[in-house]
């Protein structure tokens, strides 16, 4: 056999053994995804669709009080689903006994234990007898320290000067923890002796689980380290390979990480900030940093609920995070990490950041942390799930109406569904010499755009225009009067705000208050921009696709945030009266928060926060309706639509589904879209994206060919002519409004992962929606989906 017949052998078999590998890894998704299907049943119950009955029997702790039992499974072997319906064993090892602690507090439906050595808790519902433990029980061969690492309620990072170092509080001996009493729960009070830093932390029942709050004054520093940030109970209710069920984290709209038996080796976790990186502290948002240039990291969809949680075998809980959510991450960690066979999801309390500066064109970086400790009490709200809502649906669902209670989020009353036009209006072309306005639609092509759409029989349309002021888009914001002349200036948007009117169509206009170009109009960087830690105005670059390279042609500053609505909004707000337009679109207020390090003006991310929920609410009072982009949670209860919401996640190796999390909460209370149909990659998929989700159809267009806009800074929108959008969006919003109208005011009560491409939406009237992202046929519960089709079904049929 000659030499070249063995190498072409031996390609044959790898990859003979490729394909079967895959086919092996494919059914496996799919059988992991079939257990996503929702209603899961508590401990013992079947789940639709798995095949098989998961059964867990309990047995009381050794030091287990006599009247609770701990809900810890016996040594021994389980019965899991497997990928073909059959039924597999999967070992449970000997575990660690719970820790049972002293009641501290009860109420109609909890209790709570705290143990005295660890100050850890144990709840336990008093009517089911199910619990959830702050340090779960765990393999016995799991080395000690690792043990005492998740019995650890508080994972402490600190600094002594440039380095981050961890601790945790059970990891010294010279620690200390004490326990007390206090009305409705627990303080404890944790001391680490070695890094002179002591804080408490209460624990207090609620109605729904369990609050947990760090009180700032609590905090004390009397040695050489200094607090850099704090996890609270980072292993509560964290799930075991054995077990059925998913970590959720709000990763974009929301995504799984699969508690498996095994799960291929991976050494990184999901740590994520709450609403995003600070855009002030230049580290956390690039992968390189030299004195004149920055890369940006890929991109990746941002967090923007505050909210994470575990659901296993029957029981979880939503974690969310009510104060201290703007200085926050999310993270997440798989089993395997540091040895530890636990599946864990978690809150971390930012109270220093850090940053590299440079001295002057100095390639060496020097680390820099906040001298001062951010302030403000920090409080984890725990909801505790079981049964049926102990899933990421009921997740949602408990989400909603810890909204609906706490933030005033209420539906949005609208009698129509709106086609969503997006008009690109104008910006300046910077010539060799001087610079040139380039129209690409005036406001009279507005009314003709509106007069096509009317003579085809769409009524119902909602315009939002951006790049009206003068100058166009990067023109003078955060000052928007005078109105761009060559538009049609200010009589001409008067008039067309009128003609809108008239015809039955919602006029928003777009603002940018929040990130202004270079120094136009009256902006000065050093008078009104947000300053870095290095006590300078802090530069805010656009970036190039390919490298990720800041553009140093696309410079941008933030502006104060003090300065947004004192110098700016409230001077505007009877301008936008006076035009008769039905709503003002903020841009960057959805999804952009930041602070200043300007040491004569210090700003948190919170007084910012507090800052855009002003401007959204006065000027909805003013004018009437407010939209944004994102939709951050604190916009929820102050906006009227939210556009391009996250309909996806970033897709990370160790995260294994996207989910529906936000649209799940928010539909049927705030209308939202998705991107522009005419700017996506595959509008096959973005179809059934948008069916899944309950999305919404956007077009963002011009009148002018979009080649007008060649040479300016406007380089994302790379198809807009309205005549060549004109009937793919007139066909796009028929075939979906019967749906639409339906449903628009609906609730969404279940979402079912059916197989690795079928997934099903149900609303609260009983229609569902069934798409298949596959481009073959799939029949899934007796129906049969199209390649990439969708099927509607109304009671069932």
């Amino acid at each position: 056999m000659s030499k070249r017949t063995k190498q072409w052998i031996g390609c044959i078999l790898v990859i003979a053994l490729l394909l079967g590998t895959r086919g092996i890894y494919l059914n496996a998704m799919e059988g992991e995804a079939a257990r996503e299907a929702v209603n899961p049943a508590a401990s013992g119950a079947s789940t639709s669709g798995s095949g098989a009955v998961k059964s867990v029997q309990s047995s009381s702790s050794p030091s287990a009080s006599p009247d609770v039992q701990a809900s810890q499974p016996a040594a021994g072997s389980e019965v899991r689903a497997a990928s073909n319906g059959t039924a597999e064993p999967v070992e449970i090892p000997e575990l660690t006994a719970a820790l049972v602690g002293t009641k501290m507090a009860e109420n109609d439906r909890l209790e709570l234990y705290v143990d005295e050595t660890t100050g850890n808790v144990r709840l336990v519902d008093k009517q089911t007898r199910r619990e959830w433990h702050g340090a779960p029980p765990m393999d016995k061969r799991t080395p000690p320290n690792n043990i005492k690492f998740v019995q650890a309620p508080v994972h402490l990072k600190y600094t002594t000067g440039t380095e981050l170092s961890q601790t945790y509080s059970l990891q010294d001996a010279e620690n200390t923890t004490t326990v007390e009493a206090i009305e409705g729960g627990a303080r404890v009070t944790i001391t680490f002796a070695n890094h002179g830093i002591t804080l408490s932390v209460e624990y207090r029942l609620t109605e729904q689980g369990l609050a947990v709050r760090v009180p700032f004054e609590s905090i004390q520093e009397q040695g050489p380290s200094r607090l850099v940030s704090l996890e609270l109970l980072p292993f509560f209710h964290a799930g075991s390979p054995w077990q059925q069920g998913a970590v959720f984290v709000p990763d974009g709209s929301g995504a799984l990480m699969r508690i498996k038996e095994q799960r291929a080796q991976n050494f990184n976790v999901y740590s994520e900030f709450i609403y995003g990186s600070d855009p002030v502290f230049l580290k956390h948002s690039h992968t390189q940093l030299l004195p004149n240039w920055r890369q940006s990291m890929f991109p990746k969809e941002q967090i923007a609920l505050p909210v994470y949680g575990i659901y296993a075998d029957g029981s979880g809980f939503l974690g969310v995070v009510s104060q201290g959510d703007t200085d926050a991450k999310i993270n997440a960690t798989p089993a395997g990490i540091r040895n530890i066979q636990l599946y864990r999801a978690s809150a971390e309390f930012i109270y220093r950041n850090d940053d590299i500066i440079f001295i002057g064109n100095n390639p060496s970086e020097i680390p820099l942390y906040q001298g001062r400790m951010i302030g403000g009490d920090r409080m984890l709200e725990i909801i505790l799930l079981q049964g049926e809502d102990a899933h990421y649906v009921g997740m949602a669902k408990a989400y909603r109406e810890y909204l609906i209670a706490r933030q005033g989020l209420e539906p949005v009353v609208q009698a129509d569904i709106p086609l969503q036009l997006r008009i690109f209006a104008g910006v300046l072309r910077y010539e060799v010499i001087g610079k040139t306005f380039i129209s690409m639609t005036t406001f009279d092509q507005v009314k003709s755009i509106i007069d096509a759409y009317k003579s085809r029989g769409i009524r119902d349309l909602e315009i939002t225009i951006e790049g009206w002021s003068k100058g166009g888009v990067y023109g003078t914001q955060p000052q928007h009067f005078p109105v761009e002349s060559k538009l049609g200036g200010l009589k001409g948007l008067k008039e067309l705000a009128s003609y809108a009117s008239s015809q039955g169509v919602r006029l928003y206009l777009k603002a940018n208050y929040v990130r202004p170009f270079e120094e136009e109009g009256d902006f000065r960087r050093n008078r009104d921009a947000v300053y870095g830690i290095k006590k300078e105005p802090q530069q805010s670059y656009d970036y190039w696709l390919d490298t990720r390279w800041n553009d140093p042609d696309k410079l941008f500053y933030l502006l104060k945030p003090e300065r947004v609505f004192d110098n700016h909004i409230s001077k505007e707000i009877s301008r936008y009266e006076e035009l008769g337009i039905a709503g003002v679109h903020l841009d960057y207020m959805g999804d952009t928060l930041y602070s200043d390090q300007d040491p004569k003006n210090l700003t948190t991310r919170e007084e910012t926060k507090q800052v855009w929920v002003q401007a959204l609410d006065e000027l909805r009072a003013a004018i009437g309706r407010t939209a944004v982009d994102y939709g951050n949670a604190y916009v929820l209860g102050h906006v009227d639509r939210i556009d391009d919401i996250p309909v996806d996640s970033s897709n990370f190796t160790y995260l294994d589904e996207a989910v529906p999390f936000y649209q799940i909460v928010l539909h049927g209370y705030v209308p939202y879209t998705a991107e522009p149909s005419n700017l996506t990659d595959d509008p096959r998929v973005d179809l059934l994206r948008k069916l899944e989700y309950g999305a919404l159809p956007s077009y963002e267009l011009t009148y002018e060919p979009t080649s007008n806009l060649q040479r300016t800074m406007k380089t994302d929108l790379f198809s807009s002519e309205y005549v060549n959008w004109l009937e793919p969006s007139i066909e796009e919003y028929n075939r979906i409004m019967d749906l639409y109208r339906k449903i628009y005011d609906q609730p969404i009560v279940n979402h079912e992962i059916l197989s690795r491409w079928v997934k099903r939406t149900t609303y609260a009237n009983g229609i569902s929606v069934m798409v298949n992202y596959h481009n073959k046929p799939q029949t899934v519960d007796g129906y049969t989906i199209e390649a990439y089709g969708y099927l509607v079904l109304e009671g069932g049929r």
